[in-house]
């Protein structure tokens, strides 16, 4: 690990045993997140995103999927080596997680309240009943949750989407992590809310110098609040570096049909640019790269062999035979 770096992910391998067959979600994913930095992994549904993410805190779906190698270095310490106990230690504590569907994160029969309280009562050390309840009102506060003190009653479908999803934020941020992963946080919000609680994710961002993950498939979303990027494609990564470059000068063929396909203020066009064909089945990847099937810029070479991630000028990294081939 380089000096400030807080996340060292290392040529992770995530697999899924399936009657059907093996299916390899991630595939020899690497990448890092250094202290204060925002990553962005974008890609289409089921490239192994949301699979990376829980991979990382160690809580991909039992018995089927399982981490048969690689390294996950989190200040400087390998979580593959830690124990169940050592993990729960870390998890809400050190390293917290956002879901998509905040439903998912709360318990309608428990108050807002209480279950903001349950993250200070595992990792407050001892606080007493008023401490906790302070602290509950702060992190509330914190999150733009109006009347907070008043709220603390309220149950989860009192409150709207957005106010939701700020209270799993405030869940999250409770422990004062390290570390936050978000999974497509925004998914379920209208644009004004999305923005809102984008916003309020970079201030806490700034204000802690945690690391963010921001697991999205928005790529706008990735260019108002990341600092690098990462593109993923059937459990790969396929392209790498800082937003700006990428966005610039896209190396990969997936990565520059991805930027085709936003939609351009002003633009006169009648149809938005469309990827042609679909993500490859994980079961069963075509050979050499998984993305020739619906590359434009497709050579023979491609549908044999897999390319490797190579530096390219300027900075970044990216895995395509044309790389070099063409003036960049």
């Amino acid at each position: 690990m380089t000096q400030g770096t807080l996340l060292s992910v290392e040529d992770l391998k995530t697999y899924c045993f399936t009657r059907a067959g093996v299916v390899k979600a991630v595939d020899g994913v690497s990448f890092s997140v250094k202290e204060g930095e925002a990553l962005g992994i974008v890609g289409e549904s089921g490239c192994g995103k949301s699979m990376t993410c829980a991979s990382i805190v160690r809580l991909v779906p039992q018995p089927a999927a399982r981490i048969v190698a690689g390294r996950i270095l989190f200040e400087g310490e390998d979580l593959l080596k830690k124990s169940e106990s050592e993990m729960r230690q870390l998890r809400g504590k050190k390293i917290t997680m956002i879901l998509q569907d905040p439903l998912m994160s709360l318990n309608p029969v428990y108050t807002i309240g209480n279950q903001v309280a349950e993250s200070f009562k595992l990792h407050g050390e001892g606080l007493s009943r008023s401490a906790v309840r302070q602290g509950v009102i702060k992190v509330l506060t914190q999150v733009n949750i109006p009347s907070a003190e008043q709220r603390l009653k309220h149950y989860p479908f009192q409150f709207s989407g957005g106010m939701r999803q700020r209270t799993v934020a405030a869940m999250a941020l409770a422990g004062q992590p390290r570390l936050l992963i978000a999974d497509e946080p925004t998914t379920s919000l209208d644009v004004t809310i999305q923005d809102q609680f984008l916003r309020l994710l970079k201030e806490m961002q700034e204000q802690t110098k945690m690391g963010l993950v921001l697991v999205t498939h928005d790529l706008g979303i990735v260019a108002e609040t990341c600092n690098r990027i990462v593109i993923m494609y059937a459990g790969r990564i396929v392209e790498a570096g800082e937003i700006h470059k990428v966005f610039e000068r896209p190396a990969h063929p997936y990565t520059e049909a991805l930027l085709q396909a936003l939609p351009t203020v002003g633009s006169r066009s009648k149809r938005l640019f469309q990827i042609k064909g679909e993500p490859p089945n994980l079961l069963n990847l075509p050979s050499g790269c998984s993305f020739w099937v619906r590359c434009h810029k497709m050579l023979e070479k491609c549908k044999k062999e897999v390319p490797p991630m190579v530096p390219l000028d300027g900075g970044g990294e990216a895995a395509c035979w044309r790389i070099g081939m063409e003036t960049r």
